[in-house]
């Protein structure tokens, strides 16, 4: 359980630190926010030249239809833009996270192993046209570019707004008009939902992960706009002194922020984590806890990409609305 909590918060860290294809599942577009033409004009406009984040120029000649992802919190993206990767490592840990179950389940995408242990083998098989991955992927660039053109993304300064990683992703393959239209979707999605919680502008709120019996991860507000920001996100209030990044705080600092509401990340074993905390006196006498406003959440909505983005908004507006 403690390993899992570590794992996804330094998927946040690594992240900020996750077809056109007639069974992806359907959008419903809401908006454009950008000029259609002129979208479509940029992505025609192939070969064009990408300048990674090891400042590699990239010709890709044609838009690339066989997309190999090599870290995969970047695999969400593609299935936002409509071009599901042909592999990607972690897929049995992906196929786990809500938001994701119904993009794998309706696209199939070999499993390349471990996300630190890429296996080349079977994405040289996969015979790709492009390779996507981040600077994490550096110490293996020179083998992955032996099967085929890579770009590697700094996906830490692009994670602090869920916009700009699709956006900068639509411009290596050529998918801007998917990236706005999907963009647009979920920002009108958010300023419905925002609308539906004015009963709880008065309340705080703290997104948590257990990681044991005295300590939990905390998703600071910097990380998470989509939940705090008042101008770009559901504009929820975070307890004063409530932390600006991702990190962990104790049992003793939650007391001090005592939140109205938590939204505790779902991931297995945290029931009996839970129930194992209720005879803690610190925590029995937290407000949310006394209130009753302790609410379990899908890891999905801990990550910071377009897809998880969206799965959480829908998740704290349902709690919060039914």
């Amino acid at each position: 359980m403690k390993r899992i909590v570590v794992i996804l918060l330094s998927l946040v860290i690594v992240t900020g630190g996750l077809v056109g294809c007639s069974n992806q599942p359907k959008i419903n577009i809401v908006s454009k926010s950008s000029d259609s033409s002129e979208i479509a004009g940029k992505e025609a406009a192939f070969p064009r030249t990408y300048i990674d984040s090891k400042g590699n120029k990239i010709s890709i000649e044609k838009q690339p239809q066989r997309i190999a992802m090599v870290a995969f919190p970047l695999v969400e993206t593609m299935f936002a833009l409509n071009a599901p990767p042909v592999a990607a490592p972690q897929v049995t840990v992906m196929s786990q996270w809500d938001s994701l179950k119904p993009y794998l389940e309706a696209n199939s995408l070999i499993d390349l192993g471990s996300q630190t242990s890429i296996n080349l083998e079977k994405l040289l098989a996969v015979e790709p046209e492009l390779i996507i991955g981040t600077r994490y992927n550096e110490e293996i660039y020179d083998e992955l570019s032996k099967i085929a053109p890579v770009v590697l993304l700094d996906t830490q300064p692009l994670s602090l707004d869920w916009r700009s990683v699709p956006r900068e992703i639509a411009k290596v393959i050529g998918k801007e008009q998917d990236a706005e239209v999907r963009i647009a979707q979920l920002e009108w999605l958010i300023v419905q939902s925002r609308d539906k919680l004015l009963p709880y502008q008065e309340e705080t709120f703290a997104f948590l992960a257990l990681a044991d019996k005295d300590s939990f991860g905390v998703f600071g507000k910097q990380n998470y706009p989509a939940y705090f920001d008042e101008q770009s996100g559901l504009g929820l209030h975070a307890p004063s002194g409530y932390p600006e990044r991702t990190g962990r705080i104790s049992l003793e600092r939650l007391a001090e922020l005592n939140p109205d509401h938590i939204f505790l990340m779902k991931v297995p074993g945290i029931e009996k984590k839970l129930e194992d905390l209720k005879g803690n006196s610190i925590w029995s006498a937290l407000q949310a806890v006394k209130g009753g406003h302790v609410y379990f959440v899908d890891r999905s909505g801990f990550t910071v990409g377009i897809v998880a983005t969206e799965y959480g908004v829908k998740s704290v507006v349902k709690t919060l609305t039914k």
